[in-house]
């Protein structure tokens, strides 16, 4: 097995690498400079037909830490898990990732996973989406109240944004709780300039895609490198 980097968690913002198609899965197994995580969507490689003993084959192979993602429908995934399958595939292949993104809302399910991903210390992404709907300052606090019950190493925030009114709700969440390593992000008509703004006042992650968005106006992280600060690449 290819051994991949450890990942930088104590870097000012990580920028993640999303996969979400076979031709981007391919490219794990060469170095990609550019990113320091590349997350593997495998709700999206499930979809189109990829099992998970093809997905073992190529982490096995990887060249950059890998995040593991089974985004539930709900949370804007694309593969409709049956609850048993999905936690049953986070046990299968917690041994060939670096690190596993959970959702806040659905922890009661997967909680014997997280105790065996911090067991084998593996990184730990708490997540939470809001993409059909703006997220207000009121309900992002109690979200991140929620996130101040569980140990993980980033917790992630992705809402719609459709305006800079929108994102201003963003930003006051990240300026307001720097004590939180948290990673904000936007989807929808401010994805962009978020990815640009949002990491210069704190966040900690920063998502562009390597093979296709796998978001609502996701951009390439080829894009996101370029408009990040010097001093966050």
């Amino acid at each position: 097995m290819s051994r991949a980097k450890e990942i930088p968690w104590r870097k000012a913002c990580l920028r993640v690498g999303t996969v979400s198609t076979l031709a981007g899965l391919k490219k794990i197994t060469k170095p990609i400079p550019q990113a320091d995580l590349v997350e593997i969507r495998y709700d999206a490689l499930r979809i189109a037909g990829i099992d998970a003993d093809e997905l073992r084959a190529h982490l096995q192979k990887r060249k950059n830490p890998v995040l593991l993602t089974l985004r539930t429908t709900r949370e804007g995934g694309s593969y409709p898990w049956k609850s048993r399958e999905r936690v049953l595939l986070f046990e299968a292949l917690l041994d060939d990732v670096d690190a596993i993104d959970l959702e806040l809302q659905n922890i009661p399910l997967v909680r014997d996973i997280l105790t065996a991903a911090r067991k084998k210390k593996r990184g730990i992404v708490l997540s939470t989406h809001s993409l059909t709907r703006k997220l207000t300052y009121g309900k992002g606090t109690r979200f991140l109240e929620q996130f101040r019950h569980h140990r993980a190493h980033v917790y992630k925030l992705a809402s719609l944004a459709r305006n800079r009114k929108d994102l201003g709700v963003l930003v006051r969440l990240v300026l307001d709780h720097p004590q939180l390593r948290l990673g904000v992000m936007a989807v929808g008509p401010m994805s962009s300039v978020s990815r640009q703004i949002l990491p210069a006042l704190g966040s900690r992650l920063v998502y562009g895609y390597l093979d296709e968005p796998a978001a609502k106006g996701q951009p390439s992280l080829a894009e996101v490198t370029a408009l990040l600060p010097e001093k966050l690449k």
